[in-house]
């Protein structure tokens, strides 16, 4: 007996620590790392990742890079559409601002640790955005929903069709990210990838949506 309920209940237990959070008290606690004035972070060793075209992978059709800013949009299409970084980072600090316009479906992320096969397949981490997905860790490709931020609160500090920013931290296995200050991820995650490229996604199956990135700095972690 006691054997059939460890069997019943390790899927609950699994599934509550997937989607635990950290902290949903909303308070701004955004580390000096994420500080940004006039669209740059402040502090030493931040590299501008928007400064050369010739840095990036991506398909001209859905991504334009010009003037410090990233530009993607897409339509109903069958397939993601990604950009991402020609170099492979492991340990890292990003600050992203970034806008996705579109309906109430609108779906994008912030890519970090993503191992690319082709335009559409990208396995690796997302720090989420989208209905059911702001402020959280997803796995494409992978282990799907690591770490959930409630729906109730996104409402109370996304700004929809507007700026956002994000600031992430991957050291290890541990990834923490802040949005809009509050911090909305905190996993050590064993299973994911140790170092990939940094990028956004398109999604797939949604009506038109936009992505701009006007702010995008990396200082890598040694």
């Amino acid at each position: 007996m006691l054997q059939l309920l460890t069997v019943l209940l390790l899927p609950v237990i699994i599934y509550s620590t997937a989607y635990a959070q950290a902290d949903t008290t909303l308070k701004n606690t955004l580390p000096a790392g994420g500080k940004m004035v006039n669209g740059k972070p402040v502090g030493k060793g931040w590299v501008d990742m928007l400064a050369n075209v010739n840095d990036w992978n991506f398909e001209n059709t859905f991504w334009q890079l010009s003037n410090h800013m990233l530009h993607g949009s897409i339509g109903k299409e069958k397939e993601h559409h990604y950009s991402y970084t020609k170099k492979v980072y492991t340990d890292f600090e990003l600050n992203v601002m970034i806008k996705m316009v579109g309906d109430e479906d609108a779906n994008s992320g912030v890519c970090i640790r993503i191992n690319p096969t082709s335009w559409d397949d990208a396995p690796g981490y997302q720090i989420d955005m989208g209905k059911g997905y702001w402020g959280s860790l997803w796995e494409e490709r992978r282990g799907n929903m690591v770490q959930k931020f409630p729906d109730a609160l996104v409402p109370k500090i996304v700004k929809f069709n507007d700026w956002n920013h994000y600031y992430i931290v991957a050291k290890g296995h541990h990834i923490q990210a802040w949005l809009n200050g509050v911090k909305t991820i905190d996993m050590v995650h064993d299973a994911g990838f140790s170092s990939g490229n940094i990028g956004f996604q398109l999604c797939h199956l949604h009506n038109p949506t936009v992505v701009d990135v006007k702010s995008l700095y990396v200082r890598e972690i040694k």
